[in-house]
């Protein structure tokens, strides 16, 4: 015997969503006002077509406004249980990705044009009476067709706990498993043509959703993802080469975020590929905007011993990135390390920049030490001049 029950999902949105907040609550609201206008009437069968007719289903004319009135009102009430999970699993991360604005009109255009589709697919098949599609259906359907194209690395984890100790065994099963599930239901009903199952608008939706993903270009941003998961792995088995290589697909791939080129480099110097070392760093260093992400991995490279194998010039351009984010410690020994290279021509410059960390550092006695190394080396250089504020900076600073 075994019991076997969800523990969540390996990722979820960080913000909760808007629109299907607001969606959700109106869903539980009218379904309220359902349960008090039917159990005002006894529940009688002609109360619930009355409440359709309020809703705007008249048995003799549609009203324009059932369009968006029937995004509200379920069949029963495991319709709506059933349209609210779906909201909430898979409108929660495609509402995130698209923003409220982009999603409400996108979900609401899905809705519109499902309900056309199968209402013509319906007087297409010869039905002759008013046609009723309730529900949010159509919303989620196109959250599912997003989903799938841009969240494929999202899973469900599971808990199973078997025999008479009750063993516990977790593992992880893909939610586009349930999309495909799904998909394959929606396929027989439309083949089969089960009354009152709107497949059509289903299938119509959940394609709309397909090909909104895939012109915003969240098929690259999923492939991205992948290939940056197989790196990290690749990193955490200390195959460094590889994982050098899956950054630099990565880099190609995606956005101008330096942080893929930073991984790159940064897995070369460990591999002791310097050459390739050095060209992945240079690419990063073309953006000069760096996320905390990217100046984290930069701050790791500044660390790795082997970085001194690389020319000065692009460690100097390292150093001088992170100190404009800010980080001084990591640029201090850079640029210490670069001062002391043989025939640098930034070399003065270097030094200068590691008294003046030093001295923002509050280190005034290690300051004046580097400076006064420069006075010895470089004192008929032309950045004399720099050195003379630099020390009438620390010396004014000594006399408060």
């Amino acid at each position: 015997m075994a019991i076997i029950f969800p523990l969540g999902l390996t990722e979820k949105p960080k913000r909760l969503p808007a629109t299907v907040t607001v969606l959700t609550i109106s869903i539980w609201l009218v379904a309220l006002m359902q349960f008090v206008f039917l159990s005002r009437q006894d529940f009688a069968p002609a109360a619930r077509e009355h409440w359709f007719e309020l809703m705007g289903y008249s048995p003799t004319h549609l009203h324009w406004w059932n369009m968006f009135t029937c995004l509200l009102i379920h069949a029963d009430f495991w319709h709506g249980i059933v349209n609210l999970l779906g909201l909430w699993l898979f409108g929660w991360f495609v509402e995130a990705e698209l923003g409220w604005r982009r999603f409400l009109a996108f979900s609401l255009l899905a809705h519109l044009i499902a309900l056309k589709a199968q209402t013509i697919f319906w007087v297409w098949q010869g039905h002759s009476e008013p046609v009723r599609l309730a529900g949010s259906s159509a919303v989620v359907v196109f959250s599912m067709g997003a989903f799938c194209v841009r969240f494929q690395n999202v899973k469900v984890k599971w808990r199973s706990l078997y025999g008479w100790r009750w063993r516990k065994r977790d593992f992880e099963m893909p939610l586009r498993w349930l999309i495909v599930t799904w998909l394959l239901i929606q396929v027989w009903a439309l083949a089969f043509q089960i009354p009152d199952k709107p497949a059509v608008a289903h299938l119509t939706s959940f394609s709309f959703g397909l090909l909104v993903a895939l012109l915003l270009g969240w098929h690259r941003i999923s492939l991205c993802e992948q290939l940056r998961q197989e790196a990290e792995l690749e990193e955490r088995e200390e195959r460094w080469l590889k994982a050098a290589e899956i950054w630099c697909q990565v880099a190609k791939r995606g956005s101008i975020n330096p942080h893929a080129w930073l991984a790159a480099s940064h897995n070369f110097l460990r591999a002791g590929e310097f050459s390739k070392a050095q060209e992945a760093l240079g690419k990063a260093l073309g953006n000069l905007i760096w996320d905390e992400r990217a100046l984290q991995r930069a701050c790791q490279i500044a660390t790795e011993p082997s970085i001194q194998n690389l020319p000065a010039e692009t460690i100097f351009a390292l150093a001088e990135q992170l100190e404009r984010s800010r980080y001084y410690l990591d640029a201090l020994q850079l640029f210490k390390k670069v001062s002391e290279a043989q025939e640098f021509s930034k070399a003065p410059q270097a030094l200068l920049k590691v008294a003046e960390l030093y001295w923002r550092l509050g280190d005034e006695r290690k300051a004046r030490q580097a400076l006064h190394l420069f006075w010895l080396r470089y004192s008929q250089t032309h950045w004399r001049r720099e050195a003379t504020d630099l020390a009438a900076q620390i010396r004014w600073r000594g006399e408060q």
